[in-house]
């Protein structure tokens, strides 16, 4: 009886733990699309999950529970691109069509990081702030597929948006762009310094122990984050002002260097002919039609 019960016993653990990995594994994301959109996106769109899905998990250590209701519609959502929200069974993301194909593509992983993210802060109980929560979504959408979003050529506008002041999203579009491009670029150059694919567990990990965001980045980075960040925002600073100078001197330096050459060859003439500008006249005539031209008042 003893030997009965520990067989059948081991059989239900063993499918029991078969069905948990199956949930855990399986991808709960249903994605449908607008009226007047071809369906024809689905199956690209379940194709990208897939191969998200399976990249985000790797990187939290967990999969989202609830189902994810994504929606592909027509519109312009401006800077965003798509919206995620998580709700109490749920979650509801919407992605804009965009071409090239490239930009969608970056639209779906960066709410699918979002996913993760509210999936992982329920989990572990823990609050993300918004750099972090648009930075990482940027990055993995850039990473992904193609996301056009470069730091323009405005310095008061990227000194006025300083990516770590904010709680909420800026308001305007103009500030929001700028907002989206600048944690973009700085999470580059965090990748570019400590492969965040790699390193983003041991970043939570420090998280999930105690240590505040800023701690956690200085961890990975090896150096204190203020410190890396202030350095960052000099560096990209100086860049923006140099295509803001590039910018202004197109407009205006190529009108001003003409000025200056019709100066120099005005005073050039007029310094050789002793200031007599009427004689430069004359003996321009006289030299089309001879040297009496003047005295019979122009005609022969």
């Amino acid at each position: 009886m003893q030997s009965w019960f520990s067989s059948h016993t081991v059989i239900w653990l063993w499918v029991f733990e078969l069905f948990l990995s199956v949930s855990a594994f399986s991808i709960p994301i249903y994605v449908s699309v607008q009226n007047g959109v071809s369906v024809d996106y689905i199956g690209e769109i379940s194709s990208w999950n897939e191969e998200f899905w399976d990249s985000l998990g790797g990187m939290w250590e967990l999969f989202p529970t609830r189902p994810v209701y994504m929606m592909i519609a027509k519109g312009n959502f401006g800077a965003e691109m798509g919206l995620t929200v998580s709700y109490p069974d749920s979650f509801r993301v919407l992605i804009e069509i965009r071409y090239p194909i490239s930009e969608m593509r970056a639209t779906v992983a960066h709410e699918l990081m979002h996913v993760f993210q509210f999936a992982w802060m329920k989990r572990y109980r823990k609050t993300m702030p918004l750099w972090v929560m648009e930075g990482l979504a940027t990055w993995y959408g850039g990473e992904k597929g193609t996301y056009l979003s470069p730091i323009g050529s405005n310095p008061f506008l990227f000194w006025s948006v300083n990516v770590l002041k904010y709680r909420e999203y800026p308001t305007g579009q103009e500030a929001m762009g700028e907002y989206y491009s600048e944690v973009y670029a700085l999470f580059n150059a965090i990748n570019a310094k400590v492969n965040l694919n790699k390193n983003l567990p041991v970043l939570l990990k420090d998280v999930r122990n105690g240590d505040t965001w800023q701690e956690a980045f200085s961890d990975v980075l090896g150096e204190n984050f203020y410190k890396f960040y202030d350095q960052w925002r000099e560096h990209m600073l100086f860049i923006v002002i140099v295509k803001f100078a590039s910018f202004w001197a197109l407009w205006i330096g190529l009108p001003l260097i003409l000025v200056v050459i019709f100066l120099i060859r005005y005073i050039k003439r007029y310094s050789t002919n002793g200031g007599n500008t009427v004689n430069d006249g004359i003996e321009d005539l006289e030299e089309l039609y001879g040297k009496d031209y003047w005295k019979n008042d122009g005609y022969k």
